[in-house]
């Protein structure tokens, strides 16, 4: 949950600890922090401040500039300590996933084809490129490929060298038909691996032809009949700039740059990739804790429930055998009283009401078991109409 960091509060934090370990601390990079702390007017320690602090060194803070001109707090969610501690082991490991690959030549060029690729490649070869975004892609049936008719061989062999570098860590792969998306299997984990090529668009400009098209629509006596030319209000124009997709939340992008294409950070791309897996991994295994928390709490809640809604129906009952206790106590009381008035001679007609009185007073009693033919049994239901008779 987000909570409100002020100007000071940060300031004594960056002050007190490196500013990578408080950037970890709010699930932050280190640019990131940077970036938040100069909207805030923080000022950062310079390079080297940490090791002179280590080596004994006493310096001095760069004072907190004053407030009026700079954002006052920011909306921040504070990991505790074990997601920063996890944080860090996969920040770890994928320098040494990153530092182990550059030992091992991973080229783009492969004699050894996916089998999933030579698919796409066949698949989305046969696709119309001609209209619309001109994009080739079908996710549903071959690899989530997203590219014009110029960079499907770039990024099938692009893909191709990904998933090969990947099969050596362990990694499988495969078609998500249902959900459209080629998914990444690795240790343990599914998530989403697109390469897709960014397209520009511009305003379209309309050619002799559709302009034709449009004076003979409207010359036309019978226009209402016939359609309306089809003329794109966008042109979409390839920009042979691709990129590729990692998980969906979390998620990873590496694009190509104008100094660096993807062929040339496919180490980088592969380390990027293990390390969102174990990413993926911790926060699917810290929701499986906290769904089981949940779901101890709400058996705890019904648990306690039950017992409680036990324990009233078992005090209303007392209640209830002590009303109706106290009610035949004074039906009984009652009886005495009208016996004691009736005098000596008592007629067989007075005899019988009080025996018929004693037995109600014992059938309410609840420390009695004694059963009424009358009051026992079902209410007397009101005849029904004449075709009713027969029920």
């Amino acid at each position: 949950m987000s909570q409100k960091v002020d100007r000071q509060s940060l300031y004594e934090e960056v002050w007190t600890d490196p500013v990578t370990d408080v950037a970890r601390r709010y699930g932050l990079s280190d640019v990131g922090l940077a970036k938040l702390c100069k909207t805030m007017g923080i000022p950062l320690p310079g390079r080297g401040y940490w090791a002179k602090v280590r080596s004994g060194a006493q310096l001095k803070r760069i004072p907190l500039p004053s407030t009026g001109r700079f954002r006052e707090t920011a909306s921040l969610t504070r990991y505790d300590s074990e997601q920063v501690e996890a944080k860090k082991a996969i920040e770890q490991r994928a320098k040494e996933t990153k530092k182990s690959l550059r030992q091992i030549p991973i080229p783009v060029e492969q004699t050894d084809q996916h089998p999933l690729v030579a698919a796409a490649k066949q698949r989305l070869g046969r696709l119309d490129s001609t209209s619309g975004k001109r994009l080739l892609s079908a996710p549903d049936e071959v690899l989530d490929v997203e590219v014009t008719a110029g960079s499907l061989d770039r990024a099938l062999a692009l893909f191709n060298a990904l998933l090969l570098g990947l099969s050596k860590l362990g990694a499988g792969v495969e078609i998500d038909r249902e959900k459209k998306r080629t998914l990444l299997v690795f240790e343990g984990t599914h998530f989403g691996l697109r390469v897709s090529e960014r397209i520009t668009r511009r305003e379209h400009i309309e050619t002799p032809e559709e302009k034709s098209a449009k004076e003979r629509y409207w010359k036309s006596a019978d226009r209402y009949g016939a359609g309306y030319p089809s003329i794109p209000r966008y042109d979409y124009l390839p920009t042979g700039q691709l990129t590729i997709t990692a998980g969906h939340w979390p998620s990873r992008t590496w694009n190509d740059t104008s100094r660096t294409r993807l062929e040339a950070r496919l180490a980088e791309v592969i380390a990027g990739i293990v390390s969102l897996s174990s990413e993926i991994r911790a926060k699917e295994q810290r929701e499986a804790r906290e769904a089981e928390e949940r779901r101890q709490k709400e058996l705890r809640y019904e648990e306690e429930l039950l017992r409680w809604e036990q324990e009233r129906a078992l005090f209303e009952e007392l209640e209830a055998n002590a009303m109706r206790w106290e009610r035949a106590w004074r039906l009984r009381k009652y009886l005495e009283a009208v016996e004691a008035n009736s005098g000596a001679e008592t007629t067989a007609e007075f005899s019988e009401w009080i025996a018929w009185a004693r037995a109600k007073a014992d059938w309410v009693d609840p420390l009695v078991k004694r059963a009424d033919p009358i009051l026992d049994a079902p209410k007397p239901k009101r005849p029904g109409h004449w075709w009713d008779a027969g029920d």
